[in-house]
């Protein structure tokens, strides 16, 4: 079940990748992580893509870094969770 963190950032990424969404999609999944942090875990997302302008593999704690910097990996993960 989805928390109310995870639907707030979910709103956030179906916006343009402007900076400042980029900037609140950041701060959006920093509270969704710090509300459900796991002690010991050290999940990586990780994207198979060819060529893409963001790195394949991320730590989940860097997300928020890669979200402000890149607007491409802004919209890669939009892609992700309007699949959900």
């Amino acid at each position: 079940m989805p928390t109310a963190e995870f639907e707030r950032l979910k709103e956030v990424l179906k916006k343009a990748p402007t900076p400042e969404a980029r900037k609140e999609a950041a701060a959006r999944f920093r509270e969704y992580e710090k509300a459900k942090k796991a002690p010991g875990s050290k999940p990586t997302l990780v994207s198979l893509g060819f060529k893409k302008t963001y790195p394949t593999s991320v730590e989940v704690k860097d997300i928020p870094g890669e979200l402000e910097r890149n607007p491409a990996f802004f919209q890669h993960l939009r892609d992700i969770v309007e699949e959900d």
